[in-house]
């Protein structure tokens, strides 16, 4: 990459990480997450090899917080896919061209203050002033000058209370008795018979309890099938939570409570809020729209909100929470040698900052 060689100084090393990773993510998020992580390295590296002295952990912050414009670029899932004629809410919302969304100037000028706040922040608010606090790639990752992309896999020591969920029985054994009340529910309340997707449905609740903890059972689906596991994993939950909302009336309950404190005005807001909050435990594009979308599109109509705005609303609030939300990290983190928690204070800040102006921008900027 000749480009990682131009940077003289450690600001402009930083600066250039924002801008080119940025550029990888429009283009496309999967893309993205690895030229980005290539690119730390390679930034890191040229920069060792000429003395400039970049603090290692701060430029992967830079590199991968511009993960949060995927969703209002070119692969972006939701806008794409309400662009679908045969998507699942046409009848609710009809065909929204991307040019109503993706390159709409209200998506693009609410983009452009995210990109002039992360570049801000990055270049001449997170470089730390004393040479004493900064941990370069050599300092930190040796290994990595050598160009090795192992990974060791150490044993987990648990001392949080999301580590002890992860490593221990205790949350596959609260989903699996779930499972054992709906087997009983379907067959004995609902007098229903055995179908392909009760088939589905007992093998993995077996999986689950037969692994025993969270995270064997990722290990293993993992190995078995490397390139999808992540989907096959997570699919699963999002159809039974889909299901729940529009089921069961909690979309009109959802909907009617989201019109009863918000406006037109405030609206977008509050869905990338809303998006934002529940992408933290749901961390999808397309598939945690399926769960949302049924109610965040009723309560805009409802309030008369285009539905593209609420697309566009929806897209920043799914890619503001990936700043402090680690599984799309999880690529990018394998190859430029660090954990999320060395990181993520400077996404945090940065969370914070981009979020108040994104909320600012998808409320006071003229759809």
């Amino acid at each position: 990459m000749a480009l990682c060689s131009q940077p003289r100084t450690a600001e402009q090393v930083y600066l250039y990480g924002v801008i080119l990773s940025a550029i990888s993510y429009y283009l496309n998020w999967g893309f993205g997450l690895i030229f980005a992580a290539l690119l730390t390295r390679e930034l890191a590296r040229q920069a060792e090899l000429r003395g400039i002295k970049v603090h290692y952990k701060l430029l992967v912050a830079a590199t991968y917080s511009t993960f949060m414009i995927w969703h209002v670029g070119l692969s972006g899932s939701v806008p794409l896919l309400v662009a679908t004629p045969t998507h699942f809410m046409v009848k609710e919302m009809g065909v929204i061209p991307v040019g109503e969304t993706l390159f709409r100037p209200y998506t693009l000028w609410v983009l452009l203050l995210v990109m002039l706040a992360i570049m801000f922040m990055f270049w001449k608010v997170f470089p730390p002033k004393d040479e004493s606090m900064i941990a370069t790639m050599r300092q930190l990752r040796p290994d990595l000058l050598e160009q090795s992309l192992v990974v060791k896999d150490d044993k987990a020591v648990i001392s949080t209370p999301s580590e002890r969920l992860t490593y221990t029985p205790i949350l596959s054994y609260f989903i699996g008795i779930m499972f054992i009340v709906y087997l009983y529910y379907h067959f004995f309340e609902a007098k229903k018979s055995l179908d392909i997707n009760l088939v589905n449905f007992i093998f993995l609740m077996l999986i689950i309890f037969l692994h025993r903890t969270p995270a064997n059972l990722m290990k293993a689906v993992k190995a078995a099938t490397p390139a999808c596991w992540g989907v096959l994993l997570q699919f699963p939950f999002y159809a039974g939570i889909f299901g729940m909302m529009k089921f069961t009336g909690l979309v009109e309950v959802f909907a009617q409570w989201i019109i009863s404190f918000t406006t037109p005005t405030t609206f977008p807001a509050f869905v990338a809020i809303l998006s934002n909050v529940i992408g933290y435990f749901i961390p999808s594009g397309g598939g945690k729209w399926a769960v949302e979308a049924p109610y965040i599109i009723q309560a805009g109509a409802a309030l008369g909100v285009p539905h593209a705005k609420t697309v566009i609303a929806y897209a920043y609030g799914n890619d503001w929470v990936n700043l402090i939300q680690p599984f799309w990290a999880l690529p990018f983190m394998s190859v430029v040698g660090l954990e999320f928690r060395d990181f993520v204070g400077y996404t945090f800040i940065t969370w914070i900052v981009i979020g108040i102006i994104m909320l600012l921008g998808l409320t006071f900027i003229p759809f």
